[in-house]
């Protein structure tokens, strides 16, 4: 036979038995790690017990340290069975990261045990789940994971190894364990040959030593990634959130849509329409934000029951901004969940509540009458600086709180007022008393009522047309808003501005919006007042122009002017919140146009 030929099978006989030899070693586990085990006979080497066994010499002598000063008789080396996979991998090591899959944790998961079950890096986890912290990772929660997605990484990594142990004057393996924190039994496991304790004797014994090595989380033990990752694990999850809420902003729409019932009452549809709205702006200008926005949307089914638990989803901490319902108890607890997680909540619907008083994140969109009626005498007092007041007060019905707060507000400013009871029809010649020539007046009756309305119309009317030796404007409420069919023409006469929170001059921005709600959804908005479609489409572009690109809604966020409201928050004196001042005055002027524009607190 060929020598060459001889000599290659001697070696590829040598490493088969080297390879079974190995194979056929005994493991036992020590600090929940599994080891081949090797006992020692007579007068026997490292190198000879690789040869025997095909456990690399430096593998056993790196586990074994007492073993660089010569093996004795009856002792254990030990390797660990997971030697091979150990080592540093390779650069070229090729990852070929399968597609996201849903996993659903049991009890004893965690972070780190999903890691290394997928063998997916830990940053890849908590950025596919964005919504959930570290520490939400619990039983019964579905995470999102890409399989075989980690890469190497260098880390610190807990290594049990083994030495020798002198034994002293009455030591016990008891002793001896608690010394080396383990166990008695690990003790006598790992010196089988050994009964007794003498002194001057020798036992081997297991330590544990952090060494810095390369390796991937499939390789890693659980309790060596949560080592790696405890200590910094909330600061990284902590940047994934803010470089998300860079490239993206999250609004959450909670609202009662009652999509559960098959006959929903009318405010359910309301609400839809405001959603349908809120998406029209966002086809229209979300591509111009510098964010992504993602609006969620969520339906509260008008149940108190519902809409915590919906508050309790881990998601909804990660939101940005939040859409609350008006329903009292349902406002109250969004907006205290806005409060315990930093995020601002949108009160759209209701004046009456008071949780902006004392919420630095709670923003309420309708002015309260106080400030309405504060921004509104401010501007009267300016715009009709030398203007005498007359308030028309209606016998039949009480005055609005918006009149006593007008009446006081201009008495205070030190206006000249005068006041005209009316007990039926205005009269002219009543009302012409009043009148002094060369001088000018501001009217405002004591109420947005209709009837009141209808009574002094026409006394009006005939003034602007015979008194001609002064003028006088009409300060019209929302209310009156309702009557435009029946009196816009007269208010036009009068020369009247009209004070509310919101107006649709029904513009060529306003046929745009219709346009495409019809092309969208079919059909036309729902009537209500305010229009609710429009007030779902001019909240969504103030959301989308002012959280999409300055990331942020404050008292610098510029001045939104909305088909139907205006957007411009500030603090008022003892509030924590933000309130919206931009109220809205509509001109009815005598040249037959209409004109409305912002009046913000100077």
């Amino acid at each position: 036979m060929n020598i060459n030929r001889l000599f290659s099978l001697l070696i590829c006989l040598v490493t088969f038995v080297g390879i079974n030899a190995q194979m056929q070693l005994p493991v036992m586990s020590i600090n929940g790690n599994d080891f081949y085990y090797y006992k020692l006979s007579d007068k026997e080497s490292v190198h000879g017990v690789s040869q025997k066994t095909g456990l690399p010499a430096d593998v056993i002598a790196e586990y074994n340290t007492w073993a660089s000063n010569g093996l004795e008789k009856q002792f254990l080396l030990l390797v660990p069975v997971n030697y091979k996979s150990m080592a540093a991998p390779q650069s070229s090591q090729k990852f070929q990261p399968q597609q996201q899959v849903g996993y659903t944790l049991v009890a004893g998961d965690n972070i780190y045990s999903v890691a290394k079950r997928f063998n997916a890096s830990v940053e890849g986890i908590l950025s596919s789940n964005i919504s959930l912290a570290p520490s939400d990772y619990k039983p019964g929660t579905t995470v999102r994971v890409t399989p075989q997605s980690a890469m190497p990484f260098a880390y610190d990594a807990a290594v049990t190894r083994f030495k020798t142990h002198d034994i002293k004057k009455d030591e016990s393996f008891y002793s001896i364990a608690n010394q080396y924190g383990t166990t008695t039994s690990t003790l006598k496991q790992l010196n089988p040959s050994v009964d007794k304790l003498k002194k001057g004797k020798k036992i081997i014994v297991p330590f544990t030593t952090i060494v810095r090595t390369t390796g991937n989380v499939a390789t890693m033990s659980v309790n060596d990634l949560e080592r790696h990752y405890a200590s910094h694990i909330n600061g990284i999850y902590n940047t994934l959130v803010e470089e998300h809420r860079n490239k993206e902003c999250n609004v959450g729409i909670i609202l009662p849509f009652q999509l559960h019932k098959s006959d929903a009452p009318k405010q359910a549809y309301l609400y839809t329409d405001y959603l349908k709205g809120f998406m029209l702006a966002l086809d229209s200008l979300g591509n111009k934000a510098s964010r992504k926005i993602n609006v969620k949307v969520y339906d509260t089914q008008h149940n108190l029951n519902v809409t915590d638990s919906l508050l309790a989803l881990p998601e909804m901490r990660n939101l940005d901004f939040i859409i609350a319902p008006g329903e009292p108890k349902q406002l109250e607890r969004v907006n205290a969940f806005g409060q315990a997680n930093g995020i601002n909540v949108l009160n759209s619907f209701t004046t009456k509540n008071d949780d902006y008083k004392s919420n630095p994140h709670s923003l309420l969109v309708n002015t309260p009458t106080p400030l309405l009626v504060a921004n509104l005498t401010q501007w009267m007092t300016t715009r009709f600086a030398d203007c005498d007041a007359i308030f028309l007060e209606d016998v039949a019905n009480e005055a609005s709180e918006m009149f006593g707060l007008i009446k006081q507000n201009l008495n205070s400013a030190g206006v000249h007022c005068s006041t005209i009871k009316v007990d039926g029809d205005l009269s002219f010649d009543v009302l012409s008393r009043k009148l002094n020539p060369a001088t000018n007046y501001v009217i405002i009756p004591s109420n947005g009522n209709k009837n009141l309305l209808k009574k002094i119309i026409p006394a009006l009317k005939q003034a602007k047309q015979e008194r001609f030796d002064c003028d006088f404007n009409l300060i019209a409420y929302p209310e009156h808003v309702l009557y435009l069919k029946d009196y816009q023409n007269d208010l036009m006469v009068i020369d009247t501005y009209m004070f509310s929170r919101f107006f649709n001059s029904k513009g060529f921005r306003t046929r745009n919006v219709e346009n495409s709600y019809a092309k969208w959804y079919g059909g036309t908005m729902l009537e209500s007042y305010p229009h609710m479609g429009l007030l779902g489409f001019d909240t969504g572009c103030y959301i989308i122009e002012s959280m999409g690109n300055a990331h942020d809604i404050n008292e610098t966020t510029d001045l939104y002017k909305g088909i139907q409201t205006g957007f411009k928050f500030s603090r008022i004196d003892g509030c924590e919140g933000l309130v919206n001042q931009a109220i809205t005055l509509v001109h009815f002027s005598p040249d037959k146009k209409i004109e409305s524009f912002i009046v913000l607190d100077k």
